[in-house]
């Protein structure tokens, strides 16, 4: 048997990496290949490209590689044309994976796309390309099912997200601390600016300044940034000064425990609002890009309620979050301190991440395999 996946970022790979575990469980001799991250190799995924040439963020960041990712496209289109899978599995990257997805369904393959495209939120025209594109679409999130359903007659199927079983309900602080050697009785605030170059370059100098303007006002708490991949290591460097002068701890990797040690969590809008959500950390949420990029986005979005997970799954501004021009050092320094000081609306906020977390409950890879076994099994 062979499997094709291809994803394009690290919170696609922390998805494919339990999903190749469990299928290369199911299908010890499976040949499994496309484009994924360390994860996935860790889990015996053979990575044709390297996952970082796919990382990018915004339109003008997109477009300055563009020849680039249309000739890693190509490449991967033709491979898997020679070497046909039995089912192609693309993971987010809706831009890339697409019309990888479209192309090899053309040829007789079967396609996959999990994590369903934020047509709900934008580029709701998507759909005509998703319909062409995939024979499923696997959602995160309970509401798409519903969403694809009624506005598009389409069948989306619900797989949850893998993080949502993994994670304790109730995470034991104390025990993570633990295992990071952390011997601080500080509160702890884990601080992620992204995992893209773009994204760190905008975001780690404000969340810099947030914390001096913290620690000025006389907070005593214990920064943390997880470092999401070793090739950012040279953009925190430009910074190190600064970071050693106000006591940060940066780790290589760890940010999954280090959010399980957390109290609060001050990140960069994303997926991993999703996760710092999972973990029960009252959190604040940025996000910026060059103003050319936020101008293109503002063009096709329009106006849309809320950016951050936690939000959009509640329905309401549980959370703050600062986007673009709002997305300033005293904006977040003001909210930061909001978390340290209002431990009543902190509660709060825990008791709706946990209502939430119960709810997303699946086992999603078992899930996904039920998915996959059926349509290999079709004609």
């Amino acid at each position: 048997m062979r499997i094709g996946i291809v994803t394009g970022e690290l919170s696609g790979d922390q998805l494919g990496g339990s999903l190749v575990a469990i299928l290369k469980q199911k299908y010890p001799d499976a040949i499994i290949e496309g484009i994924g991250g360390p994860k996935m190799k860790a889990a015996g995924f053979n990575s044709l490209y390297s996952m970082d040439e796919l990382s990018l963020i915004g339109f003008i960041e997109i477009l300055s590689k563009g020849f680039k990712i249309l000739s890693i496209q190509r490449k991967i289109i033709k491979h898997f044309k020679e070497n046909k899978p039995d089912i192609f599995i693309g993971i987010d990257a809706p831009d890339f994976n697409l019309t990888v997805e479209k192309k090899l369904k053309e040829a007789g393959i079967k396609t996959i796309h999990y994590v369903s495209p934020k047509i709900w939120v934008w580029r709701e025209y998507r759909i005509k390309k998703i319909r062409k594109a995939t024979d499923k679409v696997l959602a995160l999130l309970p509401f798409e099912v519903e969403y694809y359903r009624k506005r598009h007659n389409f069948e989306a199927i619900y797989v949850g997200h893998p993080l949502a079983k993994a994670i304790p309900v109730e995470p034991n602080k104390a025990k993570y601390r633990k295992e990071l050697g952390l011997k601080t009785d500080l509160p702890i605030l884990s601080v992620l600016p992204g995992s893209r170059t773009s994204e760190v370059s905008k975001l780690l100098p404000l969340f810099l300044d947030a914390i001096e303007k913290l620690v000025e006002s006389g907070y005593k708490f214990q920064a943390i940034i997880p470092l999401a991949k070793p090739s950012l290591k040279p953009l925190l460097e430009k910074y190190q000064n600064k970071i050693d002068g106000l006591g940060i701890i940066v780790y290589e990797g760890q940010s999954h425990l280090i959010q399980k040690a957390a109290d609060y969590c001050l990140l960069s809008s994303g997926t991993a609002t999703l996760e710092a959500m999972l973990y029960k950390l009252p959190m604040v949420v940025a996000y910026k890009v060059n103003w050319l990029s936020a101008f293109l986005g503002r063009l096709f979005i329009g106006n849309h309620s809320y950016w951050a997970f936690p939000n959009i799954l509640h329905k309401s501004e549980i959370i703050k979050e600062y986007i673009q021009e709002d997305c300033t050092v005293q904006a977040l320094y003001q909210e930061v301190k909001r978390l340290f000081d209002d431990q009543q609306r902190n509660e709060e906020i825990i008791a709706e991440f946990t209502k939430i977390h119960k709810s997303m409950i699946v086992d999603t890879d078992e899930k996904i395999v039920e998915v996959l076994q059926a349509m290999l099994e079709k004609p």
